[in-house]
């Protein structure tokens, strides 16, 4: 039997989700990811995996790269997932740096199918299940948003961008030179 599968992504318009740290003991974030993980999503230790950590002791500063994953359940067919990137560096004389998370969240649903249970998902998804998969997708959004908030909260970090802040810059930047406060162009004045 086949299976029926919905992947919605919860961060539209943009995929991503970034944050920024610049100042001291950037690797004491990387100490208490998995438990800060657990806490915000509310899931075991069996749903919140690290699945790669570099170094790069060799040269200064010193390189690091982190990846984590989330796996929580939200129904009988839903499951919530999120990806989490980490990259960054910190100086081993002054033990000072930076770093850059970016998040990715997603919602799969799936559905044991065959030919005609696959039309039968189809309505009953175009009459109710649409709802769910909305409000799953939202949910991820805030679990997302929640963790970043946190972040910046507890290690005081510089910059959180979220796709609607972005969007906001990119309207302003797309207004008119009159509605910014700008006038119009003015030649150069010839000297001489």
């Amino acid at each position: 039997m086949g299976k029926l599968v919905f992947i919605d992504e919860c961060l539209v318009p943009r995929r991503l989700s970034y944050l920024n740290y610049q100042g001291p003991d950037p690797i004491g974030f990387l100490k208490d990811f998995k438990t800060t993980l657990r806490f915000v999503f509310d899931v075991s230790t069996t749903r919140c995996r690290e699945k790669k950590l570099l170094w790069d002791y060799t040269g200064d500063p010193i390189r690091f790269y982190n990846e984590w994953w989330v796996h929580k359940e939200l129904s009988r067919f839903s499951e919530m997932k999120v990806s989490i990137r980490v990259i960054g560096y910190v100086s081993k004389g002054k033990q000072d740096g930076n770093f850059g998370m970016e998040m990715y969240g997603e919602v799969e649903n799936k559905f044991d199918s065959n030919w005609f249970t696959k039309y039968i998902w189809i309505l009953y998804n175009y009459m109710f299940y649409s709802k769910l998969r909305e409000k799953n997708i939202q949910m991820c959004r805030e679990y997302i948003n929640r963790y970043m908030n946190w972040c910046k909260e507890h290690y005081n970090l510089t910059t959180v961008t979220t796709p609607e802040a972005e969007m906001e810059e990119f309207e302003e930047e797309m207004e008119p030179p009159s509605e910014r406060g700008g006038g119009e162009a003015k030649p150069p004045e010839e000297s001489g």
